[in-house]
């Protein structure tokens, strides 16, 4: 089996399927990759190295081919057999986003099912009761909006990530922007949500969520539910044993 590696703009996964079930072996940060010419330290002594790649990197995509040539396999749309694209611009469609939606239908054997991909950018994917792959939404995570604050303004801080729901009433500038910020991705997620089920005539569709700040939203929002562990590599793993 080989490497199965998911590219993500922070971090980048290399993982296995062992027994059926997916295994991380490492976790690089993307930016050090790109800083290092592409050079993926799992991959500088295995002789028989073969991958196959997700990736919504241009920039680090071209260094791997450069370094490691026809060992990667870099998967496309053509790759996920299981998956419906008749609605979508599909040319336009990151890969790691496919990979989650097979992944999804993986999970659960069957759609209507609607990921939450809870990372640099907060994504969803829907796809419907005919395996279609519907499209989705995508907006800042809630550290890059903490980033917009801090750096397209004058005075306001960079505030932490925090796990805790934060008060609508700031008493200070630190705490008005946990509440905007926080309280406000949670009130869009469930309004994307629930407009989603909407067009979808999908009522009781069932919401997984992953990425790394899965945690937060699974806390404050119980309407969702907790994705398999390495959802993405999941779906990378099923695109590499032909698609479903």
């Amino acid at each position: 089996m080989p490497y199965l590696v998911n590219i993500g703009n922070t971090h980048t996964q290399v993982g296995v399927m062992m027994d059926g079930s997916p295994s991380l072996l490492a976790r690089y940060d993307t930016p050090v990759l790109l800083g290092d010419e592409g050079r993926v330290p799992l991959f500088e002594d295995d002789s028989e190295l073969s991958a196959v790649v997700s990736s919504v990197v241009p920039a680090l995509t071209l260094k791997l081919r450069r370094r490691y040539g026809n060992r990667l396999r870099f998967l496309r749309a053509s790759d996920f057999s299981c998956l419906d694209f008749s609605l979508v611009d599909v040319s336009t469609v990151g890969m790691d986003r496919i990979a989650n939606a097979a992944g999804a239908l993986q999970a659960l054997g069957s759609g209507p099912v609607i990921v939450l991909d809870c990372g640099t950018c907060l994504v969803t994917e829907a796809v419907d009761a005919s395996n279609r792959f519907c499209g989705g939404a995508i907006l800042a995570g809630r550290m890059m909006l903490r980033r917009g604050l801090a750096d397209y303004t004058a005075q306001l801080p960079l505030v932490p990530l925090q796990g805790n729901r934060p008060s609508p009433l700031g008493r200070n500038t630190h705490d008005a922007i946990l509440a905007g910020v926080d309280l406000g991705v949670l009130g869009t997620i469930r309004q994307l949500i629930a407009e989603t089920r909407q067009e979808m005539d999908a009522t009781d569709c069932p919401v997984l969520v992953t990425g790394g700040d899965a945690r937060f939203f699974l806390e404050h929002l119980p309407e969702l539910s907790a994705a398999p562990d390495l959802l993405t590599i999941r779906g990378i793993a099923l695109a590499a044993n032909g698609g479903g």
